[in-house]
């Protein structure tokens, strides 16, 4: 995200600060941001959820290096793939045609169309374009990737299916996971970063060699690191779902908590009196604000480290339905909503 964008955010949100009665905004105080629905029910604010359309319950969002969008889905099995510069024709790559398919979900390494997984969660791609999808109950990290004929192959790149504990320093191919949720990159993609919630730790995986080291979690704790991000100056940042927290790994290994008092809620305001209700996924922009997915209060976070205030994007008429995913990419924000089936833009300026 642009710099100059993220400031007019900012100042936006800080102006409307200055002007309210009350120290504690509410989403209805900040500006409203348009709306546009990429796929899935046009509707903005469905009363029920709705019916699986072309996507179900999609988790994650990310972009390669042809500016063409890729979503996986965690009930639907699916890795699909929209063309550059129209995301709204999605296309099946890997999984079943169909999300509702009976034998949709399952652990299938081998031609892309073929291959299985069970309860995707999110992904990353990497410059070649190399997608690492996190198969949750397949307590493994999956890879999607082209061989030497164009064809589409999945394998499974770190575990193998089966959950285990985190063991330190081990191979890729013998190191168990137990429902690893959310993997990013670090900033010079050498090495991939794993949520391993039901270990309670935060993996890394060398790329070059293949080794698989504990980076977070041994010392101070966390509860259910759900997902993790660099922060722009290279720290790691921890978001724990049910410890309802944004935490930053410091260089001695501390843990800081940056945003949330731990308990459950929907409070804004004050970062460390702001509350959050199950916090899903988050993406980081390139001034460090945090965009954060909070799936049990149904709504997108903001944390501005400049001003240590938590916020809530005002979407107007739209209401989200647990949404699990949120991702920057040219100045927009693009959200996984995730029980209503769809995808939404919001812009990101003034």
């Amino acid at each position: 995200m642009q710099p100059h964008l993220l400031r007019n955010l900012v100042l936006a949100f800080a102006a409307i600060a200055l002007l309210a009665p009350l120290p504690m905004l509410l989403a209805d105080d900040l500006p409203v941001l348009p709306v546009e629905v990429l796929i899935g029910p046009t509707e903005p604010a469905p009363e029920n959820a709705p019916a699986p359309g072309p996507l179900r319950t999609p988790f994650a969002v990310e972009f390669d290096s042809q500016n063409q969008m890729w979503i996986v889905e965690f009930d639907g099995g699916r890795v699909l793939r929209c063309p550059p510069n129209d995301p709204t024709k999605p296309e099946v790559i890997a999984g079943p045609e169909s999300a509702t398919e009976p034998n949709a979900l399952g652990y299938v390494d081998g031609p892309a169309r073929e291959a299985r997984f069970n309860k995707l969660h999110n992904l990353v791609i990497d410059g070649n374009d190399v997608l690492y999808l996190s198969d949750h109950a397949n307590h493994s990290v999956r890879r999607l990737m082209q061989n030497d004929q164009g064809e589409w192959i999945v394998d499974s790149f770190a575990g193998h299916g089966k959950s285990g504990p985190a063991t330190d320093n081990v191979n890729r191919k013998q190191a168990t996971f137990r429902e690893p949720i959310c993997i990013t990159l670090d900033a010079k993609q050498n090495r991939l970063l794993i949520a391993d919630i039901g270990n309670q730790v935060v993996r890394s995986i060398d790329l070059a060699s293949g080794t698989v080291s504990i980076l977070a979690g041994q010392t101070a704790k966390f509860r259910d690191p759900r997902a993790v991000e660099l922060a722009p100056d290279g720290r790691l940042l921890v978001l724990e779902r049910n410890g309802n927290r944004l935490r930053r790994v410091e260089a001695n290994g501390s843990i800081t908590t940056l945003a949330g008092s731990g308990q459950k809620g929907k409070a804004d305001g004050d970062a460390d009196q702001a509350s959050f209700n199950g916090p899903k996924h988050m993406d980081v922009g390139d001034d460090g604000l945090v965009f954060i997915a909070d799936d049990v209060n149904h709504v997108i976070r903001v944390y501005d480290p400049h001003t240590d205030v938590v916020q809530t994007l005002n979407l107007g008429e739209y209401t989200l339905r647990r949404p699990h995913g949120v991702c920057i990419h040219n100045d927009q924000l693009y959200i996984a909503d995730s029980f209503n089936h769809r995808i939404l833009r919001v812009p990101l300026t003034k």
